[in-house]
């Protein structure tokens, strides 16, 4: 992370001092005043109480019931923060992320003429014809209505709400900010790492908020679609697309909870669990790019049946290595194995510091039994998913943003298959998928595939080999070449190696001494004292100190460990 100047944070602190004040008076109104104290704001928190009061804590509410009314009351945000970190089940204890995943960013819709001044802004004034009064939809970022074209063409016409993006910036500079402080005086939260936190939530904010980053990805999934009979993807007007507007082919389809009238139109909702349940696979395992929040409002059921989906303003995208590496921990987990499964998660995740890799494998042994004591079509994929990363979390091992999408889809998908069968379970759909793409690995295309990737590696290792082995070759040759090694906990091996060879000297020297002390009493060289040599005597004295000196030098260490 770039180093930023004293004098530039005092300027960003005061530009956002009212903005900053108005976010502590709210934190004081919840009762977390002392967490604003703690990190330095003290000034701004006595600033803040002389315009709430003394009174904090809202009675009768635990601390993450308070902090998510909090973060409701600060805005867009910090409901987005709360909504991300209840996707972070690796890094948020289980009462928080109940509590963050009932956060909601519905807000009152904007007027029309509002909404005409957004899209004359960014579209030619007789692109839309007949723009709906009443939106089909409205939330924190954008607002969704019907419209027409001139040649009479249905479509929904999707804005962004006015003046987002400064006022993010402005709230996501003060994240910055708090994160850093954070780290600085909260050190036993320094293995999530809050400033890398943020930059992560930044990321996922700001990709929300761009809606040509979203054009993108609804084009992506048009192309990757376009011959899959399940999945349906409305058409993209592209030349109707800018920084604030979308417009799009109007879908007039059934709401996937809406169970009654699926039953009405005659739907098999098992049927449509299934198809469901094959449209997140396929996206998964086969594009590896994904729909990352498939909740129902995002999900229509069409003639077929087919999903018709929308909203790709959140997508996970998973590259060949971790789909692999993805394969495997699945294959290792149907098979009960925790060597492969501990291999794969820590291919997946990130960590600090040293994990204790055996406690690890051994808890992940517990974990596959406990799960898979019954049948596979007893296992809730969604319990399997929060259990797995409370056991990451225990470790402190991080999962990446991507993974983290990946199994809050899953878990959204198993919602609504258990909504449309109670007795639908995604690890049974996903057996025939993961048999297919085992079966897969032993054809001939798959190894020619492999065999062709690893080649291209091995290229490219060996024609960049002569140009990093250049500088080693150079640092030999003119006699300057330098090599630093680091050994964990060298100190105390060191330590303990002057310890030992203090005690071998002394025995040696022990040793020594009753040899040379027994030839001269046996010799009895002079002088004598009662018919026994002085030097003899002497010696075996000096023996006795030294022995005694030893032993309570290993009791010492004995009851010191």
């Amino acid at each position: 992370m770039p180093k930023v100047s004293p004098i530039a944070r005092m300027t960003k602190a005061y530009r956002h001092l009212e903005r900053l004040t108005e976010l502590t008076r709210v934190m004081v109104k919840f009762g977390f005043g002392d967490l604003f104290n703690t990190l330095g704001f003290g000034d701004i928190l006595i600033r803040a109480r002389k315009l709430v009061g003394l009174a904090e804590r809202p009675p009768g509410l635990t601390r993450p019931q308070r902090l998510t009314m909090a973060l409701e009351e600060m805005g867009l945000v910090f409901v987005k923060l709360g909504q991300y970190l209840s996707t972070r089940q690796d890094i948020t204890p289980a009462d928080y992320l109940k509590e963050f995943a009932r956060l909601q960013d519905a807000v009152p819709a904007l007027p029309l003429e509002e909404v005409l001044n957004v899209i004359k802004g960014e579209l030619d004034e007789d692109s839309l014809l007949e723009v709906s009064e009443t939106p089909l939809a409205a939330a924190s970022i954008g607002q969704v209505h019907s419209a027409k074209l001139p040649d009479g063409q249905e479509v929904v016409v999707k804005i962004r709400r006015p003046n987002l993006e400064k006022q993010a910036q402005t709230d996501l500079e003060i994240l910055a900010e708090l994160a850093v402080q954070v780290e600085k005086h909260l050190p036993f939260l320094a293995y999530i790492r809050p400033v890398d936190l943020v930059a992560e939530f930044k990321r996922s904010l700001l990709a929300e908020l761009n809606y040509r980053r979203e054009a993108f990805n609804h084009a992506r999934f048009l192309r990757l679609c376009a011959k899959n009979s399940d999945i349906k993807i409305p058409w993209l007007h592209r030349s109707m697309c800018a920084n604030n507007v979308l417009v799009m082919e109007r879908i007039r389809g059934l709401k996937i909870d809406d169970l009654e009238g699926l039953e009405k139109a005659g739907f098999d909702r098992t049927q449509l669990a299934r198809v469901a349940s094959r449209a997140a696979l396929e996206q998964i395992m086969r594009y590896g790019f994904f729909h990352a929040d498939p909740h129902p409002g995002n999900i229509f059921v069409l003639p077929g049946p087919t999903l018709a989906f929308m909203d790709f303003g959140l997508v996970g995208q998973l590259d060949g290595k971790t789909k692999e590496t993805l394969f495997k921990l699945a294959v290792g987990v149907a098979r009960q194995n925790p060597l492969t499964v501990t291999q794969a998660i820590l291919r997946l995740v990130s960590h600090s510091g040293e994990v204790d890799r055996d406690r690890l494998e051994l808890e992940i042994g517990v974990f596959l039994d406990n799960y898979f004591s019954g049948t596979l079509g007893e296992i809730k994929m969604g319990s399997l998913l929060r259990d797995g990363l409370d056991l990451l979390y225990q470790h402190q091992l991080r999962t990446p943003p991507d993974l983290l999408l990946l199994v809050k889809a899953i878990v959204q998908y198993e919602s609504l298959g258990s909504n449309l069968d109670p007795n639908f379970r995604v690890t049974e759909e996903a057996k025939p998928v993961l048999t297919r793409i085992y079966k897969k690995r032993f054809s001939p295309g798959w190894w020619q595939r492999l065999i062709k990737r690893r080649s291209l590696e091995a290229i490219g290792f060996l024609e960049n080999l002569p140009r990093d082995l250049a500088p080693i070759y150079h640092s030999l040759k003119t006699g300057r070449f330098q090599m630093d090694m680091s050994v964990k906990d060298f100190d105390t091996l060191a330590q303990a190696v002057n310890k030992a060879s203090y005690r071998l000297a002394l025995a040696i020297v022990l040793g020594a001494l009753l040899i040379g002390s027994a030839l001269v009493v046996h010799s009895k060289i002079p002088p004598l004292w009662r018919d026994l040599p002085i030097l003899g005597l002497v010696g075996f004295l000096g023996a006795a100190v030294i022995g005694f000196w030893l032993v309570l030098d290993f009791i010492r260490k004995d009851l010191g460990d």
